[in-house]
């Protein structure tokens, strides 16, 4: 909790930025084709990328522990986005399909790293995955922020979820890269899903160098 009062008017307006995620979001829809989404953004800030999968046919929620985000979450999804965190997230056992935590793991304290597992496990249906982003330990000048209490290594966070029962895929960015350009590859999702599948990996060893860590875990039964 130290740290809470400094998501503040002046953290969000110097550090957040809003870049759209729907390149991820058809990504999820297309992993889980066929069926609903229910998708929970931990860290939403003011509801972004809840919105962004809204838009996209996800039934999605968001948490956050900064009342400043909350207080000034967009309309449309005032609605759908709560107190919270990654550590106490206030929803029912196995509700959820996708959740997401960008920029997250890295604020909590080291001690609750263990519950923060724990609730991420419980949270997710059998199945289910998570993609996280967090500070690369080996690289970057951001790990040096003085919120970032929860840096490590990558293979800390592989093995950390593996111990807790799930598949992870390190390095790996998970979204349909065509989706990044205004004017994409008009290829079907079915093709250029083969096509991209080498390009995520290279991507997130290049985003890794670059000082950011993407991570996708699958709940194992």
């Amino acid at each position: 909790m130290k740290f809470h009062e400094a998501y503040n008017a002046e953290y969000y307006s110097e550090r957040i930025t809003n870049k759209s995620k729907k390149h991820m979001m058809k990504y999820m829809k297309f992993l889980r084709k066929g069926s609903s989404l229910k998708m929970l953004d931990i860290g939403c800030g003011r509801g972004y990328y809840v919105r962004d999968a809204l838009e996209e046919g996800i039934n999605a929620y968001g948490i956050d522990v900064s009342t400043h985000a909350l207080e000034n979450a967009l309309a449309e999804v005032k609605d759908r986005i709560t107190f919270g965190s990654i550590t106490e997230i206030p929803f029912g056992d196995e509700e959820f399909d996708v959740m997401t935590a960008f920029d997250v793991i890295e604020h909590i304290h080291p001690k609750d790293t263990l519950n923060m597992m724990e609730e991420i496990r419980r949270v997710l249906k059998s199945d289910g995955i998570i993609i996280i982003t967090t500070p690369n330990s080996n690289f970057g000048s951001w790990v040096f922020d003085l919120t970032h209490i929860n840096v490590r290594p990558p293979k800390f966070w592989k093995l950390i979820f593996e111990e807790h029962n799930f598949k992870v895929q390190m390095f790996y960015v998970p979204s349909f890269l065509k989706y990044y350009m205004k004017n994409h590859i008009p290829m079907p999702d079915s093709i250029e899903f083969l096509v991209e599948e080498p390009f995520r990996y290279m991507l997130g060893r290049y985003s890794a160098r670059k000082g950011r860590l993407y991570l996708l875990a699958k709940k194992l039964r």
